[in-house]
């Protein structure tokens, strides 16, 4: 049987992984933190240089199947957070990569959890696993092995009766985002910060989510019995790049910040979170006025801090 208290975080040096660490810490929670190398340096960033006990940092790859079901043998986490993947960038650049580490990495976590009593795996999928454009199809490779991902998840729980919740993040922003085709809006917000001039190279209609009320979304559906392989958007609401730069400037009046004018198609199916309301009750949201407020005062904080 799972040990109650303590959470595996895969990917744990990763943006969303440094806001769930935080969050975890203050509910109690002990936490495994696993990745590549350990790496804390945007979990310092959130944590704006304060220092946090109670988090065990274990370099490994999810692409080693003995690695990842030692691990778990030996922690036996209450749950599993699965935050490690590549992103679309290396996904196109790397595609035996993409599959390695979306593919082969993610079903080496569920196997783990499946044979060592693991309660729930709760699970990065993507907005990019639902079909878009012309074509009404997943646009990349990483929203393909997104896709498969959660029917992997659905065949354990209904074969094997692993709990597990694929959440679909769709444009993340905030302090600790520097990577991905999606991290222009916190480089555009990080940019007023600093005064510096920045040109978000791409718009189009989508829904933004703080990564605070993220990691807080995850940490919830972590501590919270289901059954069932869910599948579930984390907020609704959806905005463009030009609300992105007008909250900016509403933030920094002066700041220069403009917009290109490439058009990224959006999914042509609607958001619903239902299914993660179902689980954790209301979802965190922030409004995107106040969550870019937040993070330029962050960034702001940093600079004063020498930390950037």
């Amino acid at each position: 049987m799972a040990a109650s208290g303590t959470v595996l975080v895969t990917g744990a040096s990763g943006f969303l992984g440094a806001w769930i660490i935080r969050r975890l810490r203050a509910e109690g929670r002990e936490v495994v933190a696993l990745d590549l190398a350990a790496d804390p340096r945007r979990l310092a960033l959130v944590l704006r240089g304060e220092t946090i006990s109670g988090v065990r940092w274990v370099g490994a790859d999810i692409t080693d199947a003995g690695a990842v079901l030692d691990l778990v043998a030996e922690t036996r986490p209450e749950a599993i957070i699965h935050l490690a993947g590549l992103l679309i960038p290396t996904c196109r650049a790397d595609p035996l990569a993409g599959v390695r580490v979306n593919l082969l990495g993610h079903t080496h976590v569920f196997e783990a959890a499946r044979r060592h009593g693991v309660a729930r795996v709760i699970y990065t999928s993507s907005a990019a696993a639902k079909p878009r454009g012309e074509h009404n199809r997943v646009a990349n490779l990483y929203g393909a092995t997104k896709a498969a991902g959660e029917e992997i998840a659905r065949f354990y729980a209904e074969d094997h009766g692993l709990a597990s919740l694929g959440l679909r993040p769709v444009v993340v922003y905030g302090v600790g985002r520097d990577g991905g085709e999606t991290a222009v809006a916190t480089l555009a917000m990080r940019a007023a910060a600093l005064g510096e001039a920045y040109e978000i190279p791409w718009s189009s209609r989508t829904v933004f989510q703080l990564g605070r009320d993220v990691g807080e979304a995850f940490v919830k559906a972590a501590l919270t019995p289901f059954e069932g392989a869910v599948v579930s958007d984390i907020t609704t609401d959806t905005q463009t790049m030009v609300d992105v730069v007008a909250a900016i400037k509403a933030a920094v009046p002066d700041a220069r910040i403009t917009l290109g004018s490439v058009v990224r198609p959006s999914p042509e199916t609607a958001y619903d979170n239902a299914p993660l309301k179902r689980i954790i009750g209301p979802v965190p949201a922030t409004t995107l006025d106040s969550g870019t407020a937040e993070t330029i005062a962050h960034f702001k904080a940093l600079r004063t801090l020498g930390m950037i």
